[in-house]
């Protein structure tokens, strides 16, 4: 656990990731930035931004092929639900660049770690695709594992609630005890 405490707090203050955090902010594309994209992309469901569910699907997708990996003979299907996984990453990403513009500082670190972390994942699994298209299914399985374990890490360490008591609890129990 103190190994995790001391991720977050490497998050939360290191000069580093401010720096990149905001070197991104600057390098979205105008594009995402003008108001009828973001309106669309920032779109409301139910009250809710739309993000988390479009990110979520992706997320789904490659958990779902990790479980077929662990069944004899389904290698096939495993890999259907990584290309749809694919298939859906480059929506996933424009609504989090979308959203990530408009983040203040403090969220923008973590929503960072997230992108870097999700990135690295569509690498792994574009990577198990291609392997598994060309009958490579041990090293195919073994980069997906890497792409699942991209996408736990994104997920811990890119902890960003909205809420500003949540957010103050998370970030206060990484600090050094006095």
């Amino acid at each position: 656990m103190a190994a995790v405490q001391r991720a977050l707090k490497w998050v939360r203050t290191s000069p580093a990731v401010g720096k990149a955090a905001g070197a991104l902010a600057e390098a979205v594309p105008a594009t995402l930035r003008r108001r009828e994209v973001t309106g669309v992309l920032r779109a409301r469901a139910m009250g809710r931004p739309v993000h988390p569910a479009v990110v979520a699907l992706p997320i789904g997708l490659y958990a779902a092929s990790a479980a077929l990996d662990l069944m004899p003979g389904a290698s096939k299907a495993a890999r259907a639900f990584i290309g749809a996984g694919l298939a859906v990453a480059p929506a996933a990403l424009a609504t989090e660049l979308t959203e990530y513009g408009t983040l203040p500082d403090n969220q923008r670190r973590a929503a960072f770690v997230q992108l870097t972390a999700n990135a690295a994942a569509t690498v792994c699994y574009l990577t198990s695709f291609r392997l598994r298209g060309h009958g490579f299914g041990l090293l195919a399985r073994g980069a997906s594992a890497l792409g699942l374990a991209a996408l736990g890490a994104g997920g811990l360490l890119g902890v960003h609630p909205t809420d500003p008591k949540v957010q103050r609890a998370v970030f206060e129990s990484t600090r050094e005890p006095a």
